[in-house]
């Protein structure tokens, strides 16, 4: 009985049993297999024994440590097992000493014969193949033990001998080189295993270099542009070399751009192959030659003239005059270099300073030729005569309403005529200083000056009247649309920071900024009752602070 309780701590604190005595209370499990040795894919049946197995006996089956699906049965069958798996079985039951027990078996390591999986990769020997190049592909397998079988196709279609290597002189561009390998095993009658690689392979084709060349025009006019095209073969990146009557010219392309040709000159070209290319017969090849026609003629001229002083600010008008010009004539005028949008044969321009250079280019057509040709004419320079600057002092005039403002203004060069206007609001309108009659509102004056050499000019002066405020004494905000909101009144000559209203306990009832806004004699909604508030009014009148305060009664 010591010893049965003894078996007991043990269970409960999770250890198994190895031991065995006594022979009838402790559970013996042994677990054979039918077969070892095993081929891929075959059946395994394996058998659980038990001595002492007690009641309520489960098995549990585990292959490499993981339980399996057969969890309650003495047999265990298996088709997916693999070389060194190790297979055991667990047996928990109630002892015929009353208490539980779980114990394991012996444990099964597995022989599984050749169990790979066969792998084949195809390369060929030369990672450049030219067009009719014998060519060798060869094939690395793993097979282990088994026996090899090589298959190769082309395009589907079967090649070559039961061989790792395939030889071939024919195989062209984008052709698909595969071979399967096909592995048996001796042990295992029947049991093959299939793998395949393949390669697509690109071929390069022979080069026969060739070159050809073609001129957009054959007869052409002095300074006609002609485009030379070569076509050739000569791999992906051939070279071509451009000759003028045997002297190099252009750049390294297969086409040339020219426009300075003359009568009888000879053109061609050479293409070398790309040296990148090894699938050649020769390297490089001459082009056939192209003999041109050219046709002269005479060039047009274009002369401009136009008067030769004027004041600043004044239009000037240039005339442009064409000789030898053909059937159609464009002027493209210039200031200084820059185009103007001006395309006849005269050009004006009020915006020339002094020294500035005017010129003409023209576009024409030359009978019988297809291209345009354009000429530049003589430059003209321009002498532009200053014009008198008119200089306010003070340059801004303000004063009250209903008194005359004085106008000063300083006038450079030698100025011949002075004139102010409007005449009727300036005591002495021809003088330089001067006042205005009392104003009422803010008024514009221009003074227009004349220097000695007759070049005019004029300047506004603005004078700002400004307007006193006088805040009404009372207002009604009863809604009938008159005397409704008490407010600064409008034209009030203010720059405002405040506007605010206070009741007689000196609370807030109304505040804002916005000279254009006013109070309807609300607070929060709520209309506030008859009777006396302040106003305070803060701004700043011809950038000097001020501030109003004052009281206004509210009707109702």
């Amino acid at each position: 009985m010591v010893k049965c309780c003894i078996i007991i701590l043990l269970i409960l604190s999770g250890k198994l049993f190895a031991q065995t005595p006594p022979n009838n209370c402790i559970p013996v499990l042994t677990i054979a297999e039918d077969k070892n040795n095993i081929c891929p894919g075959a059946t395994v049946t394996f058998q659980a024994t038990v001595a002492n197995g007690g009641t309520n006996g489960v098995y549990t089956w585990k292959k490499n440590n993981v339980v399996t699906g057969a969890t309650s049965s003495a047999v265990y069958t298996d088709t997916n097992v693999h070389d060194a798996d190790v297979v055991v079985c667990e047996y928990s039951c109630t002892t015929a000493c009353g208490a539980d027990t779980l114990v394991v078996s012996n444990a099964i390591n597995l022989h599984v014969l050749n169990d790979i999986e066969p792998t084949i990769s195809v390369a060929n020997t030369d990672p450049l193949i030219c067009e009719g190049e014998l060519t060798v592909f060869t094939a690395t397998a793993y097979y282990g033990t088994w026996v090899p079988f090589y298959q190769w196709s082309v395009n589907d279609s079967l090649v070559g001998s039961n061989s790792p290597v395939f030889t071939t002189s024919t195989i062209t561009n984008g052709a698909r080189i595969k071979c399967v390998l096909t592995a048996s095993a001796p042990a295992c009658p029947g049991l093959t295993k299939s793998t395949s690689s393949q390669l697509t392979i690109y071929v390069y084709p022979m080069i026969h270099p060739a070159i050809k060349i073609t001129p957009s025009k054959a007869s052409i006019c002095r300074g006609e542009t002609v485009t030379f095209t070569a076509t050739a073969n000569g791999g992906t990146f051939p070279a071509f070399a451009w000759k003028i009557n045997g002297i190099s010219t252009g750049a390294n392309a297969p086409t040339l751009v020219s426009d300075t040709l003359k009568e009888g000159d000879i053109i061609s070209c050479t293409v070398t192959i790309d040296q990148d290319s090894r699938c050649h017969t020769t390297t490089s090849a001459p082009s056939n030659e192209i003999v041109m026609h050219v046709r002269d003629f005479t060039d047009p001229i274009v002369t401009i003239a136009s008067m030769p002083d004027v004041c600043k600010g004044k239009p000037v008008t240039f005339t442009a005059t064409a000789q030898n010009a053909g059937d159609y004539t464009i002027y493209q005028w210039q200031v200084n270099g820059q185009n103007k949008a001006s395309y006849s044969a005269t050009y004006t321009n009020d915006q020339l300073a002094n020294g500035d250079t005017v010129s003409c280019i023209l576009s024409t057509s030359i009978p019988g030729c297809a291209l345009p040709v354009s000429v530049l004419s003589n430059k003209k320079g321009i002498r532009v005569k200053s014009v008198p600057e008119i200089t306010f002092a003070p340059p801004e005039v303000s004063v009250l309403s209903g008194e005359p403002a004085q106008l000063q203004a300083v006038v450079s060069g030698h100025p011949g005529s002075v004139k102010w206007t409007p005449a009727g609001l300036v005591v002495k309108p021809q003088s330089l200083l001067s006042s205005t009659v009392p104003l009422m509102e803010n008024t514009v004056f221009t003074l227009d000056v004349a220097d000695t050499n007759g070049c005019p000019t004029s300047k506004e002066l603005v004078v700002k009247v400004i307007h006193r405020i006088f805040m009404p004494s009372s207002f009604t905000p009863n809604n009938d649309g008159k005397n409704d909101v008490y407010r600064i009144p409008p034209g009030a000559s203010l720059s405002l920071q405040d506007f605010s209203i206070f009741d007689r306990w000196g609370n807030i009832v109304f505040k804002t900024n916005n000279i254009t806004k006013g109070w309807d004699g609300t607070q929060k909604g709520e209309s506030l009752a008859t009777g006396v508030y302040v106003y305070l009014v803060k701004g700043r009148v011809l950038d000097k602070p001020v501030m109003l305060k004052g009281t206004v009664v509210l009707h109702r």
